[in-house]
């Protein structure tokens, strides 16, 4: 073997031969510097004589760092043990830092997944990007070439300055995906795009998963607390939630919980991985979980099984409504100048109408003197006039009784009468009752309608803001530090009192400050990528709204209350993807191919790995693997712990970390700016910006180079209460540290509870414990929307609507769920993986409908609805309901035969009421607030092919 040759030379040398066999849609190889694909790379020996030697010596390696994969948006957070070798990591194992956070609780140990144990594996595979890459052919065509990574920077920054300079900074579009940390790497492209005064796309609704339905009834979409105090629950509900296959680092605790005779229930129309566990498996027809969620509430009411002092108290149902217009009884009515968000209860002690509190300008809901009766219906006078008015409670009584009876929930769902009655009921008298909806729920066009129902039986039985109990989604924390890092230009010495008088930790201003440069993801491609003309279709959406969604659509945007960059009628003439990929997660995306992407100059892609977006761009850039880079995994709810992902090898290849990334492309787009003397402009927020030097704007004049990635994240953790007096070095020797802090609540941090290192953490017990406010326009949980789409649409209360026809008049329903075997796309074409599988995108389907068909397992099929078709194989399945077929996400659409993936079938139809824009709480908002893109509603027919 030729002296000096590594490992590292023999990955390269072989990257043609490992390419070629396993992605041959994207044709990409290990090159030299303006090589095209295809041509010849010379080969070479590896070290390695024998299979045996290699395997002896895997077991001895040079040191160990610390890792996790942190952008990856898997809502957990792992520590693991990267064992290196002459600089490659070999393997990962499982490290336990965790304690329980009280005695007799169990410990969050061990910690980790399949993915997470084979991320070395990926790290290496035949689809890692190691070198800048330009397209040499058509677009998709997968024909790529090597260039340098200065002729790279030059072409992204001259294509950018000429968009800004012809069309102004909303001309150029980051469009950021799910797949993010929270450290200097994922904070920046944010910075970057924020100096250059240019929009980024908020992905949380875009990919399905914002809880629209908490929104509305909480205030807050992420109500969130720590997987442990699911163990002090005595009534789990895993309502469209399947955590033993996407949340399996925090599954025990459901399980241990078991142990200690908590009842566990699944909500669920297949026989999922978590309902063979269950003691109660509810498998209603798809997506009528609202009207099972009502029935139960009903028997509650019904049966006086729920918590009147808590109902009157925290929520809206005593709220007073008038009965000639269907609006609350607001201060506004009854005197000139009053107040639009102050509302009025009934006083059964004082027999009077009294000001309700937490509205208006009560800021406590404490109703110490007073005794609002929930039940009033009555008349009182209004501008001179004698108006009935009755409260929420009496209204959702009168719809209960009239359309959820136990009988009529049967008829709806195809689970019994009794089974309803048997849940009602032993929700109602457990100690603590939890509902854990996560995000499958979402995915549904009338996801929120079913949100809103679940978060009521929770509420009647006084479970929100308990130990155990409640309605939960999951909530993200984020460290001050990396949002300072992410959007203020002069950083400067500061502690932490400084910080918060520039408001940064006031929720509302920060809230506003971080969203004011970012585009509502779902909106913006509704608009840009042309999906209206197929979402806003009313054959496909909600038949019982008076208007077409594509009306709604574009009187909210007339109105201003979304914003999108650029304005209507303009495009976008660069986009760069990152964290993220748009063309394989967004529904209908051969809408994007067909309407943005022939508008759009130049396309940029940063990724570690070629995907369906890479394969569409013109410039791949090379992003560094997790365990090549330092950064931070960000801070899910489930796990209170922040986890470092160290960098324990050097990139591979001519890779580099985001930091390094964009802080290079800021000097050449500034480079660029200068030599063309691109003139100051107003960016996108209203704010004055200077291409000229962007390079200083992004480095704060030096102090945080390319180079100065460590230095970064150590900004970060020294200005983040989460990780409060803890040092890089600290976390290099721990791998991860329990949070000091949570920070303040608000936006993806839905807690609102004091914190402790030594409890379980526990949401909204503030308002619960000390008589707060919720973030809602009536200071209460709000049931009733009084809102005219609301009202128009039918919606004010939680119903239940039937699923749309979504794709046309077929007999089957298309649905799915997060895959076991993938994080999003990210593992998707990894081979150990795929050997676990069938090897290929398959579709689940029951063996009735497939006998129906004359289909047998490992059959190629083609499903198909009025938007198309796509083909992959038949695996019969047991546990799936007929009349619904599956297929697990993230499959890459070049994965299947004719390039065409389930998404290009899925209309994505969207909710009128979520377009509503200027009603108290809902607006838009980063993760806070527009419509989903959806699912699970898809209609099809399946034929063997």
């Amino acid at each position: 073997m030729a002296r000096g040759f590594t490992r590292r030379d023999f990955l390269r040398a072989t990257g043609a031969a490992t390419v070629a066999l396993g992605l041959t849609r994207l044709q990409f190889v290990g090159m030299a510097q303006g090589q095209v694909a295809g041509q010849a790379v010379p080969g070479a020996l590896p070290e390695y004589r024998a299979w045996e030697d290699l395997y002896r010596q895997r077991w001895v390696w040079d040191r160990v760092a610390r890792g996790t994969h942190t952008m990856t948006n898997c809502v957990s957070g792992c520590a693991w043990d990267l064992y290196v070798k002459d600089d490659m990591v070999w393997r990962e194992e499982q490290k336990s830092p965790y304690t329980a956070s009280s005695p007799g609780l169990p410990d969050f140990n061990p910690r980790g997944c399949q993915k997470g144990a084979c991320g070395s594996s990926l790290m290496y595979s035949p689809s890692r990007v190691r070198y800048p890459l330009r397209r040499v052919g058509e677009r998709g065509e997968g024909r790529w070439q090597r260039i340098s990574w200065d002729e790279a920077l030059a072409a992204v920054a001259k294509d950018m300055v000429d968009a800004i300079d012809k069309e102004g900074p909303a001309s150029v579009l980051c469009e950021l995906g799910p797949n993010i940390g929270a450290g200097p790497n994922s904070a920046a492209p944010i910075r970057f795009f924020r100096m250059l005064g240019s929009p980024a796309t908020d992905s949380m609704a875009q990919i399905g998963d914002l809880s629209v339905g908490a929104t509305i009834t909480l205030g807050n979409g992420h109500p969130c607390g720590s997987s442990d105090d699911w163990w002090r629950s005595s009534y789990l509900v895993l309502w469209a939630f399947n955590p033993s296959a996407t949340r399996i680092p925090d599954a025990h605790f459901l399980y241990e919980a078991r142990y200690r005779g908590a009842k566990l229930v699944t909500i669920c129309p297949d026989l999922n991985n978590s309902s063979i566990h269950a003691d109660l498996w509810l498998n209603p027809r798809p997506g009528t979980d609202a009207a099972l969620a009502l029935g139960a509430a009903q028997v509650i009411v019904s049966e006086n099984l729920y918590n009147t002092a808590y109902v009157a108290e925290q929520t809206d149902l005593p709220l007073l409504v008038r009965s000639d217009n269907n609006r609350f009884v607001r201060e506004s009515d009854l005197k000139k100048g009053g107040s639009d968000s102050a509302f009025y209860v009934w006083d059964a002690a004082r027999k009077q109408v009294v000001p309700a509190p937490g509205s208006g300008n009560l800021q406590s809901l404490d109703s110490t003197g007073i005794k609002p009766d929930v039940t009033f219906n009555g008349t009182m006078s209004i501008g001179g006039k004698s108006v009935a008015v009755r409260t929420v409670f009496s209204l959702l009584r009168e719809r209960l009784d009239r359309d959820y009876r136990p009988q009529q929930v049967a008829e709806i769902t195809g689970v019994s009468a009794a089974a309803v009655q048997q849940f009602a009921r032993e929700f109602a008298h457990a100690p603590a009752a939890l509902i854990l909806s996560q995000w499958g729920q979402c995915k549904f066009l009338h996801g929120d309608l079913a949100q809103r129902a679940q978060i009521l039986l929770a509420s009647l039985t006084g479970n929100l803001g308990r130990a155990g109990g409640g309605w939960r989604a999951g909530g993200f924390f984020a460290p001050e530090g990396f949002a300072l890092l992410g959007m203020q230009e002069q950083l400067g010495l500061m502690n932490l009192a400084t910080f918060a008088a520039k408001n940064y930790l006031d929720p509302a201003k920060s809230e506003q400050s971080f969203s004011s440069y970012f585009v509502p993801g779902s909106v913006w491609h509704q608009v840009h990528g042309g999906l209206e003309d197929i979402s806003g279709d009313a054959r496909h959406g909600d038949r019982s709204s008076p208007r077409s969604p594509k009306e709604y659509l574009h009187e909210a945007i007339d109105k201003k209350w979304f914003p999108v960059f650029p304005a209507p009628g303009k495009a976008p003439h660069v986009i760069l993807s990152i964290f993220g990929n748009v063309l394989r997660h967004s529904r209908n995306n051969t809408k994007l191919l067909e309407t943005l992407w022939p508008k759009v100059k130049l396309v940029v892609d940063v990724n570690f790995r070629l995907s369906e977006t890479s394969r569409w761009s013109d410039i791949v850039l090379p992003a560094a693997f997790w365990y090549e880079k330092a950064d931070l995994k960000y801070l899910a709810s489930f796990i209170p712990y922040v986890h470092l992902g160290d960098r324990a090898v050097a990139p591979l290849g001519e890779a580099k970390p985001e930091w390094e990334i964009f802080a290079l492309l800021a000097e050449a787009v500034a480079k660029e700016a200068r030599q063309r003397d691109l003139k100051p402009y107003t960016d996108i927020a209203e704010a004055q910006r200077d291409a000229r030097r962007l390079d200083e704007a992004f480095t704060d004049s030096g102090r945080f180079g390319p180079k100065d990635e460590d230095k970064a994240l150590e900004f970060v953790l020294t200005y983040s209460s989460p990780t409060k007096k803890v040092s890089l070095e600290d976390m290099r020797t721990a791998g991860a540290v329990r949070f000091r802090s949570t920070g303040a609540p608000g936006g993806a941090a839905g807690f609102y509870s004091d914190y402790s290192m030594d409890e379980p953490l526990v949401p909204q017990r503030w308002f619960v414990e000390k008589k707060q406010r919720w973030p809602t326009l009536t200071g209460r949980q709000q049931f009733y929307v009084d809102h005219p789409w609301f009202l128009e649409c039918g919606e004010a209360l939680p119903v239940y609507k039937p699923p749309p026809p979504a794709g046309g008049d077929y007999p089957l329903t298309l649905s799915g769920g997060h895959t076991r075997w993938s994080i999003h796309s990210q593992w998707r074409d990894h081979r150990p993986l795929l050997r676990l599988q069938r090897g290929e995108p398959v579709v689940y389907i029951s063996e009735r409908d497939a006998a129906a068909r004359n289909i047998n397992d490992n059959d190629l099929v083609r499903v198909r609805n009025d938007l198309g078709a796509f083909v992959l194989r038949a695996k019969i399945a047991r546990y799936a309901q007929p009349g619904q077929v599956l297929v697990y996400h993230a499959w890459e659409p070049y994965q299947f035969r004719d390039g065409r993936s389930d998404h290009a079938i899925i209309p994505s139809p969207f909710k009128p009421t979520a377009l509503v824009g200027d009603y108290g709480h809902l607006h838009w908002g980063y993760a806070h607030w527009e419509p989903n893109q959806v699912d699970r509603d898809t209609k099809v027919e399946i034929e063997r092919v």
